[in-house]
């Protein structure tokens, strides 16, 4: 579900001979934690790598959305995982022809000066830095991110302070802003934060911010201009859309916030996904087992895809698109926790797949909700 941007030197690395071995991700938050890995074949449906579950060397507690994340060093790819248990965070460099994880020298690290809990991450789009947050706390951390192999380090002056509980991350795509996903029980309406980002990491809002938003913000995605923010609402069946000015300041887009045609349990609007050409933003509603298929108009407007929503007839945790942008991966919780794939087609609406489903392992308290993808999508 991370939007990455790579220099071009690193992504030559990242999409070498090894292009075609695609592979998604779950962030399994059992004790000890683990991480379920399966292999993405070409019709996207889904086979569990030898090693998987691979263990993080950490103790797992509840998973967010977005609990993992991808950077690319000297030595490869690295994907981090959050361990609300202990709390730490891991970095396992990804094997780009196996999808095997290795730990780095160092990992896990302990998330120091914070308490179990939920745990959101987003790394910059250099690859520089990596930031995280417990849902249950209002502080950022900010860590450096070691070029060499990934190693983590937390800068000055982290953690920092947030106005609300955060939810969700999300570093812009020309790296000048990390978008902040705040609850609304601060007394402020599902604020959305926006943090300036300074070359040593540090963040402070800018001016104006916190922002209003039509409910408690769950996730929140920028597209590859750096000019348009999306939010999922929750506890609604609404999301957000707005137009980014240069100095980080959103402005609701026309007719926002917009309708996702959840139906039934619910409504929740729960996470989002872009695709990598940025003309479809898709949610996820937990309780309604819909997905939703927004085409994004030029002004940032969102109308609904062809046959969209689509319902899975289970609750709906994370999701995650492929850095082709042929299919969406979705997760469900509380039960047995199961990744499964869909078929994005080129009107944005989505059909299954045959076969297109992977079992991981019971989270602490139920909801294993966390996917990636890798590669990771990219801007284009």
């Amino acid at each position: 579900m991370r939007f990455l941007i790579v220099l071009a030197s690193v992504f030559l690395f990242a999409a070498g001979g090894n292009a075609q071995n695609r592979f998604v991700y779950l962030n399994n938050q059992s004790s000890p934690n683990d991480i379920s890995a399966f292999q993405i074949n070409a019709d996207g449906s889904l086979t569990q790598i030898a090693s998987s579950p691979i263990t993080t060397g950490g103790q797992g507690y509840d998973s967010p959305m977005e609990s993992m994340a991808i950077v690319y060093t000297h030595a490869g790819p690295v994907l981090y995982a959050a361990n609300g248990g202990d709390p730490s965070v891991s970095g396992l460099r990804i094997d780009p022809s196996t999808g095997n994880l290795t730990p780095i020298t160092g990992s896990p690290f302990p998330v120091l000066n914070d308490s179990t809990g939920t745990y959101d991450m987003a790394a910059s789009p250099d690859s520089h830095f990596l930031f995280l947050t417990n849902s249950g706390n209002t502080v950022i951390h900010v860590y450096a991110v070691s070029p060499e192999a990934g190693a983590l380090t937390e800068i000055a002056n982290s953690p920092f302070a947030a106005d609300a509980n955060i939810n969700g991350l999300n570093v812009t795509a020309n790296g000048k802003f990390l978008l902040a996903g705040g609850q609304s029980n601060q007394g402020v309406q599902g604020p959305l934060e926006v943090f300036a980002i300074a070359g040593s990491g540090a963040i402070a809002q800018v001016p104006g911010s916190p922002f209003a938003a039509n409910a408690s913000v769950s996730d929140i995605r920028s597209n590859c201009a750096s000019n348009l923010v999306f939010t999922a609402d929750n506890g609604s069946a609404y999301d957000d859309a707005y137009i980014m000015s240069m100095d980080g300041a959103p402005t609701p887009v026309a007719g926002s916030p917009f309708y996702n045609g959840a139906a039934g349990n619910g409504p929740n609007s729960w996470d989002l996904a872009i695709s990598p050409d940025g003309r479809f933003v898709f949610t996820s509603d937990s309780f309604s087992g819909d997905l939703t298929s927004f085409a994004v108009g030029r002004e940032g407007a969102l109308s609904q895809a062809n046959n969209s929503p689509f319902n899975t007839d289970v609750w709906l945790g994370g999701i995650a698109i492929t850095a082709r942008g042929d299919y969406l991966y979705y997760t469900t919780f509380p039960s047995e926790p199961v990744v499964t794939g869909l078929r994005i087609n080129p009107d944005g609406s989505l059909d299954s797949v045959s076969g297109a489903s992977g079992t991981g392992v019971f989270a602490v308290n139920g909801e294993s909700i966390s996917v990636i993808s890798y590669p990771p999508p990219s801007c284009r």
